[in-house]
């Protein structure tokens, strides 16, 4: 084996450590953030505030929908979307699924389509928007 070798091999191994403790800082960072936008949150619904400006900031109260394949039925979800046309989607991450199934409750009078009752749950989350 050649220097090079060895010193790209310590390289890889330094920045895969890099990346660890970073992943690390961020999950943390992220703890954070989701511990003080629950107390800002609870405040703002406390004080009736649905928006404010901080600093040239707008803070605003949104409820985020989401929307989850129910985990027992997944090969359920999978194959009833696969059965009306959107096999294309089987990849389907959490974002995917939640856009998709909101577009197909919008074309249905804003209603969860029959085929879709029981295999995705759908919950809202209060959130803020920061907005400059």
């Amino acid at each position: 084996m050649d220097d090079k070798m060895l010193m790209l091999s310590d390289s890889l191994l330094d920045a895969r450590k890099a990346k660890e403790h970073a992943e690390e800082a961020l999950k943390q960072v992220n703890a954070v953030v989701d511990e003080l936008e629950g107390q800002l949150i609870e405040m703002m619904l406390d004080s009736e505030l649905t928006n404010f400006k901080r600093n040239g900031v707008q803070f605003s109260l949104v409820n985020k929908t989401h929307i989850t394949a129910e985990a027992e039925r997944k090969d359920e979800l999978w194959a009833e979307m696969k059965k009306n046309g959107y096999e294309h989607l089987f990849s389907i991450n959490a974002n995917t699924l939640s856009g998709e199934v909101k577009r197909l409750m919008e074309d249905n009078n804003g209603e969860m389509p029959k085929w879709l009752e029981g295999l995705v749950k759908q919950f809202d989350k209060p959130s803020i928007r920061i907005k400059k």
